[in-house]
């Protein structure tokens, strides 16, 4: 029987670790290893939500497109747009492409965010209080580090969206999915710095140093000059922060020649 040790929320663990200063596992790893724990959470009732709720979201997981779709039916129609996007995204962290594909056709939305919700406060609780202990965790000090960065929380999350997830894992199937869906490469913009989804996703995939998710990703439109506008500009507002240009960033993770050619904006190679 599983303690709920074993249950430990993987994203606070991997920010404990940064904290501390450990080494973190690789992007790709961690989409790989927190499936199945984000699974037994969800099966466990982690999760502030109803039981039938958590029974979509393992279906979701384990890929079962019809049972899930069944299961939407039954939910409150109030509440089925809510739980078929979190559905999607949790099935694109899962690299489940087919169940991504079922549910943007039956209405999630292939751009939009999602939300997870809490834990339980007694399972939140009882979280925190093993990691306050635990010396994997870096103890008390990790602790009140990760509570000072806002990282120990319990207001759920928000996720997405799903191009996102598909990038950061290096899941092409789900990604050749979302992109099929007219994923938008270059009108949305990620975080308080308003960087182009276009050229975060090109970063994400070249930082992971994958020639294959982001040739798929120039292919279909994602511009690599909007993200080196965007690095200037940043640079500009914060001079003592260096920046770099997808080019210079693919090269330096070994992509292939003509990859980096593809990534080099002619305005920002003039200029060099």
């Amino acid at each position: 029987m599983l303690s709920r040790i074993a249950l430990l929320l993987l994203g606070l663990a991997l920010a404990g670790h940064a904290i501390a200063g450990t080494q973190m596992p690789a992007r790709l790893d961690i989409c790989r290893q927190s499936t199945p724990t984000i699974r037994e959470m969800w099966l466990k009732g982690a999760y502030d939500a109803p039981p039938a709720v958590a029974r979509l979201m393992v279906n979701a997981i384990d890929g079962k497109l019809p049972e899930v779709r069944r299961q939407l039916q039954d939910v409150k129609s109030a509440d089925a747009s809510r739980w078929r996007q979190t559905a999607m995204l949790t099935a694109a962290w899962a690299g489940q492409s087919v169940v991504v594909d079922g549910l943007l056709d039956d209405g999630a939305a292939v751009d939009g965010d999602g939300q997870i919700p809490p834990f339980k406060p007694g399972f939140f609780d009882h979280t925190v209080d093993a990691m306050e202990h635990d010396s994997r965790f870096g103890g008390p000090t990790a602790l009140k580090r990760m509570r000072a960065a806002g990282v120990v929380s319990n207001q759920g999350r928000s996720a997405g969206p799903a191009l996102i997830t598909a990038a950061e894992c290096g899941d092409l199937a789900t990604l050749d999915v979302l992109l099929r869906h007219h994923a938008n490469l270059n009108t949305t913009h990620v975080g308080s710095d308003h960087m182009p989804l276009g050229g975060y996703v090109l970063l994400i995939s070249i930082v992971n140093g994958n020639p294959v998710i982001t040739q798929r990703l120039l292919d279909y439109g994602a511009h690599p000059c909007a993200f080196d506008r965007w690095a200037a500009q940043f640079h500009l507002k914060h001079p003592t922060r260096p920046v770099h240009t997808l080019a210079e960033i693919g090269r330096h993770a070994g992509l292939p020649a003509a990859l980096v050619t593809r990534l080099t904006c002619p305005a920002r190679a003039t200029a060099h």
